[in-house]
């Protein structure tokens, strides 16, 4: 017994007992992740024919099973090995890769975008005296954050801080990461710096990426520390359904992060406007890019090839799948009824097959 007597005996007790309960509690958290990791590369390392047979008895007879995964890497094929170059023609999505285009075909949808400081031809021409202390730099062509400097300028010093990686930087030391990736379509440009939704005046909001598949929208990220400049921050995320239901290791090979993710404030409205704009890409997959901030949902960015392919557990694997497989359909059945296709809906259509 202790010198306060048993009522303290048991307060201590309790108190050890609810610390062991936490513990169980994140162990059994790390043995679900480390299963559905399992469950993920178990899938990868299986062949194409292998993860889409499922159960049949007989491989040659089986439709298949649809995946996310094999849809995206065809579409990826496709528009970066001029698959469709040399047939004579280019995606329509390709037009949105660059951002610029790609911001004003948001502002025509509806979506509020970044308001454009300046744009310049080469990294030597940005007029940097004309920007204000807190501004985005960018490069017009570009992924995963590589062309990208948020940049807060000390109105004392003159001296900045590259707000992505948290490090100073200067004016030449950024102008020469910009000419080692330059490349002859390259357009540099300035836009105003967005303000999370925190009201934190030197934080980057948080990514939303919505999945899309020609106007519906199905899975949803709240990404953190998502940018390639970024090497030493864990990519960090929590998962949603369009319907609002938070998801837990349905990419267990992202890091959940420790509660420093804030929950979506508009998944509605997140939803309709990367609904609104999939419909308007007419094509079956894309990702599509917001910023909550605090002033509401802003436009980022088209991805029409997610660097990150989401290397998703079997289940949701095949539930993207098959909303990649009702896109297809829907674009086809519209396409068709446009005439697109010169398909006669006079003429009785042939019995399925078998």
């Amino acid at each position: 017994m202790s010198e306060h007597g048993p009522q303290s005996d048991t307060t201590d007790l309790r108190t050890q007992l609810r610390r062991l309960e936490r513990r169980a509690t994140r162990r059994r958290g790390q043995v679900e992740r480390l299963r559905a990791q399992v469950g993920i590369l178990s899938d990868e390392v299986r062949s194409p024919l292998e993860r889409t047979v499922g159960e049949s008895s007989d491989p040659e007879l089986s439709g298949g099973i649809p995946s996310y995964s094999l849809a995206a890497r065809l579409h990826r094929r496709a528009n970066t090995t001029d698959v469709n170059v040399s047939e004579g023609v280019r995606e329509p999505i390709l037009q949105l890769y660059p951002k610029l285009p790609a911001q004003r075909f948001a502002a025509l949808h509806g979506v509020p975008v970044p308001r454009v400081l300046g744009q310049w031809s080469d990294p030597d021409a940005i007029d940097w005296d004309s920007l204000p202390d807190r501004f985005v730099l960018k490069s017009n062509v570009g992924g995963g954050g590589m062309n990208v400097f948020p940049l807060a300028r000390n109105p004392r010093t003159g001296t900045y801080t590259d707000l992505l990686v948290e490090e100073p930087t200067t004016r030449a030391d950024v102008t020469e990461v910009l000419w080692a990736r330059h490349e002859d379509r390259s357009l540099y440009f300035a836009e105003e710096f967005l303000v999370s939704r925190t009201g934190d005046a030197d934080a980057v909001p948080s990514d939303v990426k919505v999945f899309c598949f020609y106007g519906e929208a199905v899975y949803v990220e709240v990404r953190r520390g998502d940018q390639s400049r970024a090497k030493e921050v864990t990519s960090r995320a929590r998962s949603y359904t369009a319907e609002g239901a938070e998801l837990v290791n349905v990419r267990a090979l992202i890091d959940p992060g420790e509660g420093d993710i804030d929950a979506l404030d508009d998944l509605r409205g997140v939803v309709e406007a990367a609904a609104r704009l999939s419909a308007a890409i007419r094509r079956p997959l894309e990702r599509l890019d917001f910023f909550e901030t605090d002033r509401g949902l802003v436009f980022g960015e088209v991805t029409q090839n997610p660097g990150h392919l989401p290397a998703l557990v079997p289940e949701w694997d095949r539930r993207l799948g098959e909303a990649y497989e009702r896109a297809y359909a829907r674009l086809l059945r519209d396409l068709a009824a446009e005439d697109a296709l010169h398909v006669d809906f006079g003429i009785a259509a042939p019995d399925a097959p078998p």
